[in-house]
């Protein structure tokens, strides 16, 4: 009898996001599926095999009986005796689908359990607030690196090295005390900074200013997760078998391959995600919604209450590229931006400021002050810089 091509199936049954689409399919996971199927011809047998297994292994007993197991037996023993040799490739396939319900798919299945409610701390992790004009890098060993460059670009190569600008940092394999699993590297950046993070599978990360992104010296072989406070803009790695996983302190999001903005600091009220290509699913505790391409989905923090619509993605991730696309958007948010963006204290002379709106698009490659006498210019404000402080004020009387 030939052997199972476990390795290639498994990458599915370890996948929590393939998982929940065969258990509870949803209009939104059957659309991502369907067209994964069409992309990806070749992985079609695999996808049918772990979605035999998953779904016998739903609909009976989580652990079979005796005549369960008496029963495959001799199924296995009557197919491997018939003389004929006419076996169909689903026969085949069934008795040794059998063979993995009673030997592996408990363990399986208790491996994927195991790891759903498995939860770092990364609070108790977390070494530092974005604070200071530093960009820190800091190791799992403690040690610290700071960059004074306004926007460092980090790396971690597959051969183990950190780079930083493209010249190495620190050699991680010639470092034997520097621990692997259960290890955790961290980012810091403060107001005025931004930083780019590149891990060894691939995936890119862009980090805004005073945000900060945990996450392990190796991912484990179930799923890459990270830990974010702040904001962040994400271009995941696909890889079917290996979900990319994002912690907030709100929320979550789950994704195979895509690219997102996702934002939750601590000092405001709400959280967002905005998805720019692919699809991924968002969850609040229990909660889980997938969601399309251009849609905004916004959680209120303290209620946790959450809303999902479409958007103009360019005005939540356009800061990546050093722009802000403003659309009927209050001064009050948009100072906020430029507070943290620039590492400035803007406050409002009257609540009749704050109110204001503006459309528009900022450049924020120049000067805090350049970008202010825009905003003069347009709207009916004025601005002064009093004791280091940035004073908006009404022209309307």
């Amino acid at each position: 009898m030939n052997s199972i091509p476990q390795n290639q199936f498994q990458d599915f049954l370890d996948n929590q996001y393939f998982v929940d689409w065969v258990k509870n399919p949803t209009a939104e996971s059957n659309i991502y599926w369907k067209q994964y199927i069409v992309d990806h011809p070749s992985e079609r047998e695999y996808i049918n095999q772990a979605k035999y297994i998953l779904e016998r292994f739903h609909k009976e007993k989580l652990r079979p009986n005796e005549d369960d197991s008496r029963n495959v037996w001799l199924n296995i023993q009557a197919k491997i005796l018939n003389p004929t040799g006419k076996i169909r490739y689903i026969n085949r396939w069934s008795v040794a689908a059998s063979i993995v319900l009673i030997i592996g798919i408990s363990g399986l299945l208790y491996r994927i359990i195991e790891h759903q409610g498995t939860s770092v701390n990364y609070t108790s992790i977390s070494k530092m607030e974005p604070e200071g004009n530093e960009v820190k890098l800091i190791l799992s060993d403690n040690s610290e690196k700071r960059f004074t460059t306004k926007d460092p670009a980090i790396t971690y190569n597959q051969n183990g090295a950190i780079l930083v600008d493209s010249l190495t940092l620190v050699n991680e394999i010639s470092t034997p005390d520097r621990p692997d699993k259960g290890a955790f590297d961290q980012l810091v950046v403060p107001k005025g900074k931004r930083s780019s993070l590149t891990f060894a599978d691939g995936t890119r990360l862009f980090l805004n200013s005073g945000s900060q992104v945990i996450y392990p010296v190796t991912f484990s072989n179930k799923s890459r997760e990270i830990y974010i406070r702040g904001e962040a803009y994400l271009e995941v790695a696909h890889n079917a078998g290996w979900p990319f996983i994002v912690k907030t302190d709100h929320l979550s999001v789950k994704v195979l391959g895509t690219e997102f903005n996702i934002k939750s600091y601590p000092d405001e009220t709400s959280s967002s995600i905005v998805l720019v290509k692919g699809s991924i699913q968002a969850i609040v505790k229990s909660q889980k919604t997938m969601m399309k391409e251009s849609e905004l989905f916004t959680l209120d923090n303290t209620t946790e209450k959450f809303s999902l619509g479409n958007s103009n993605v360019l005005e939540y991730t356009s800061w990546k590229d050093g722009w802000m696309y403003c659309t009927n958007e209050s001064i009050d948010n948009i100072a906020r931006k430029l507070s943290r963006y620039y590492d400035v204290n803007i406050q409002f002379s009257d609540n009749k400021v704050k109110e204001m709106t503006l459309t528009g698009k900022l450049d924020l490659k120049t000067e805090c002050q350049e970008i202010l006498n825009v905003i003069s210019f347009i709207a009916p404000i004025d601005y002064k810089i009093i004791e280091g402080k940035i004073i908006l004020s009404s022209r309307i009387k």
